[in-house]
């Protein structure tokens, strides 16, 4: 498969999930691999949080689905896990989000690429916002994406930008 196909089934895997009731949009711009300097470039992503199901835990935080795609057709990402809220002060917020990614990068360093050792990996979030009206929320953020050294090598993948989040509801 070539990876400049990876975007569009990306795109089409979340298409269902544009369907169903959620709390939260976030769509960001960010800088690609800002850690190692070795893929570059921006990056766009797109994500929902969803709200907490009956049956999930309160202290699970809120299920959220998202991409992250390299606009250099690097490495890009898919990816689930829970948000957590920080703290909301005024107009200020922040939350953490934390679970798993799935990446069309290698596994192995071959020709000065980078290298995740695991195909399915840990993510980690932590964002900051300012809200800028009523439901829309401007982020700064940041996100990584490694194997915690389960596999080798664990290069890792982190992105630094701003998001722009809106809720509907």
């Amino acid at each position: 498969m070539k990876k400049t196909t990876i975007p569009l089934l990306i795109f089409f895997s979340l298409t269902p999930f544009f369907f169903v009731e959620s709390a939260e949009y976030r769509m960001g711009l960010s800088m690609h691999d800002v850690e190692r300097r070795i893929e570059g470039g921006a990056a766009l992503s797109f994500e929902k949080i969803f709200n907490r199901p009956s049956w999930w835990s309160s202290y699970a935080g809120r299920p959220h689905l998202g991409t992250h795609i390299s606009l250099a057709n690097n490495t890009h990402l898919l990816y689930a896990g829970s948000t957590w809220n920080l703290f909301k002060k005024g107009r200020f917020s922040g939350e953490l989000g934390f679970g798993a990614a799935i990446h069309s990068g290698k596994e192995k360093i071959e020709n000065n690429s980078l290298g995740f050792g695991c195909k399915v990996n840990f993510r980690e979030m932590i964002a900051f916002g300012y809200e800028i009206k009523e439901n829309t929320i401007l982020q700064i953020s940041a996100q990584h994406m490694s194997n915690g050294s389960l596999c080798d090598p664990n290069q890792g993948l982190t992105s630094l930008g701003f998001r722009l989040a809106w809720k509907i509801n």
